[in-house]
């Protein structure tokens, strides 16, 4: 619920600024650099993800991703109509909701539509094991795109960091009965439903 909180809370403020035609110069520049800044870091969170990677937390690239699409659509609120290329990249922002809607009315496009919105708007179940200060077994549910969890192993990276490796066992159930037993400084032993295997915790 994190990701359509912020984003419906920032449509509706969008909505009531352009229907108000609320004027405010130093708010509008304060949002374009935050916008600015969370599009850095919504950069940063795609190339760590495509790569294994991310921020410390099970939400943290969502809450990013919806704080520079909300920060888009609250720009759009205080931007005065207009033909350029970053009113455009404004209303993008806040068209995508209508373009959801759009997608649903519409039969060919309805189920395409439907993952899209569950894919970009539904929080994943996450659930964490601790296995030892730097080390934590993470279970994933995206609900209806999956019957079963994804198993990561979880690696606390660099501080601010953490490395993420997926499908490091696959039972395709939810956990029941999972045991976690350090077998030594670099391995732990996981038990769960009817997998019983040992998992090397550095390369």
């Amino acid at each position: 619920m994190i990701t359509i909180t912020i984003l419906t809370l920032c449509f509706l403020a969008a909505l009531s600024c352009k229907i108000k035609k609320a004027k405010a110069p130093e708010i509008q520049a304060l949002l374009w650099y935050l916008h600015l800044v969370f599009g850095c870091i919504a950069i940063i969170c795609l190339l760590l993800m495509l790569n294994n990677y991310g921020f410390k937390g099970t939400q943290t690239e969502r809450i990013f991703f919806s704080l520079y699409a909300g920060t888009g659509m609250l720009l759009y609120g205080l931007t005065k109509p207009d033909n350029d290329a970053r009113y455009a990249y404004l209303l993008a922002f806040f068209g995508f909701p209508f373009l959801l809607l759009l997608g649903l009315l519409l039969p060919p496009l309805r189920t395409m539509t439907l993952v899209a919105t569950i894919t970009l708007l539904s929080d994943s179940d996450f659930h964490r094991y601790e296995i030892d200060n730097d080390y934590a077994l993470q279970t994933k549910s995206t609900g209806i795109l999956s019957s079963y969890p994804v198993y990561s192993l979880v690696e606390d990276k660099y501080g601010l960091f953490e490395k993420v490796t997926p499908d490091i066992v696959t039972p395709q159930a939810p956990p029941r009965l999972l045991k976690l037993i350090k077998t030594g400084k670099d391995s732990v032993r996981i038990q769960v439903n009817n997998i019983d295997t040992v998992v090397a915790l550095r390369n």
